[in-house]
């Protein structure tokens, strides 16, 4: 696989910096905000399985390599027993018994985004989150615009194959 050029890696590094600035006031303004370490339930209960970009995944892939072999070896396995497996999804690069991920200084953008940027009008959140919005509300909050971060890294990067993809990909 293909390392990551200088630009390429400094380009989705800022992308993730962008990112990181608009989620921090909300998570750090907010105590009743439940995104944050020590939360994992949109790991453990995605609709579909990751997706990623060819940059994104060979940022990931970086951090994979760098996990013990036992680590890999059960991520592996739990990629591929993702193909027979139906919705709700648990993300193969979560350490399930602490609940953070293994990969998280290297984790993609649909991850950074997630609970703190909206879609076409629609919150990208779960059901905890909706809750706690019905129940504090959101006027204060800024959204991310997660479409023009899509098309912002499909652009850079092409589109997005989802991780049994890559992971075929890469054995």
């Amino acid at each position: 696989m293909k390392a990551l050029t200088p630009e390429q890696r400094s380009t989705l590094e800022a992308l993730y910096r962008r990112i990181d600035e608009r989620v921090a006031p909300i998570a750090q303004g907010h105590a009743w905000w439940p995104c944050r370490k020590g939360c994992d339930h949109c790991c453990r209960h995605l609709a579909a399985p990751l997706t990623v970009s060819e940059w994104e995944w060979t940022y990931l892939w970086e951090a994979f390599e760098a996990l013990p072999p036992e680590a890999r070896a059960e991520i592996r396995s739990r990629v591929a027993a993702l193909e027979g497996t139906s919705r709700p999804y648990t993300c193969p690069f979560l350490d399930r018994e602490s609940g953070g991920c293994r990969v998280y200084a290297h984790r993609p953008m649909s991850c950074r985004t997630y609970g703190f940027y909206v879609s076409r009008g629609l919150g990208t959140w779960c059901h905890f989150i909706q809750g706690l919005l019905e129940e504090h509300g959101d006027g204060d909050i800024l959204w991310g615009n997660q479409d023009a971060m899509e098309e912002t890294l499909e652009r850079l990067s092409g589109p997005s194959l989802s991780v049994l993809q890559w992971f075929d990909a890469h054995p």
